[in-house]
């Protein structure tokens, strides 16, 4: 098999393109930034907050941010410390190594900090699935951090492979109002106290960053969350594998159907956007008194008065 771009041999074959090591380092950091470019993800003099677990996604992510943002924009590193003994200690101290490598600033918080106890601690405590409670809890201290550090956007790691499962996931459980508010720029409107997300990988495959990863020699934990198999995504994303592994373009195709979703429902001017209020508790945007993660808060608090 030959790289499309020259006749040496390919390393990697995707819905993207077949291609050697010098064209797909090329391409892969092309995509990034052409998607970046396209949809104004980055202006220039914004701060920029990574969501950054240390995982070979997020560090591969700011790689590429600090290799072509940082001279002109501030980069800053936010880590989310579950507390899951023997997986987040190891990816904090990787993630550490490489933001000290690369110039950029870090900063770490965690869940015991603000619900008084780890995530090991909470799913021997808490009925359910542990994916729930962390998603609610992660998303909730991501956006709180962001907003701390005075950050203008907030980075994910998110691939192709996670928009496509996100996307199954909300229309499976009827969510359209939340599916639509997936892509390259979270929401449908600027929302006062949520800081935007951008998902500068949104046309990378989870094969493509795997392999990037390898050849820049960042040496990333490439093993999964150790409760990730609790989860309704799991399924999905077998499935999504299945669906791959005989059309090739299925995950391209599913998110490029939801971008187009989504700009018909931001052009629609009978659609009505549901009233966003503020939590009576923390102040955060919420769809109810209470957001999610105060909710979520009260119930560890009372069961651990149990």
């Amino acid at each position: 098999m030959l790289c499309q771009s020259c006749n040496d041999y390919a390393i990697i074959s995707t819905s993207n393109g077949r291609f050697c090591k010098k064209h797909f380092i090329k391409t892969f950091e092309s995509r990034t930034l052409n998607t970046i470019k396209h949809y104004n993800l980055i202006r220039r003099g914004e701060t920029i907050a990574v969501a950054n677990s240390g995982g070979k996604d997020s560090l591969s992510l700011l790689y590429v941010l600090s290799r072509y943002f940082l001279k002109k924009n501030r980069i800053i590193s936010i880590t989310i410390d579950e507390g899951i003994a023997g997986y987040r200690d190891k990816t904090i101290d990787t993630m550490k190594e490489y933001c000290n490598k690369w110039g950029v600033e870090y900063k770490t918080y965690s869940y015991k900090d603000f619900t008084g106890v780890t995530m090991d601690i909470l799913t021997k405590i808490r009925k359910g699935i542990p994916c729930a409670a962390c998603g609610v809890l992660r998303r909730y201290m991501l956006n709180s951090a962001a907003l701390e550090n005075h950050a203008d956007k907030l980075a994910t790691a998110h691939n192709m492979d996670d928009e496509a499962e996100n996307i199954l996931m909300d229309l499976f459980q009827n969510d359209f109002d939340k599916m639509i508010r997936l892509g390259p720029e979270s929401g449908i409107a600027a929302i006062t106290g949520f800081v935007p997300r951008i998902k500068p990988f949104l046309f990378i495959s989870e094969k493509e960053t795997m392999l990037f990863s390898i050849i820049n020699s960042i040496n990333a934990l490439h093993t999964p969350c150790p409760y990730a198999g609790f989860g309704f995504r799991g399924t999905v994303a077998a499935k999504i594998k299945e669906l791959e592994s005989i059309s090739s373009r299925s995950k391209r195709n599913i998110v490029e159907r939801m971008l187009a979703l989504k700009k018909l429902y931001q052009t629609n001017l009978q659609t009505k956007h549901k009233k966003i209020l503020s939590c009576t508790r923390c102040g955060a945007p919420a769809a109810s008194e209470l957001c999610e993660a105060c909710v979520l808060k009260q119930q560890i608090e009372s069961l651990k008065s149990v």
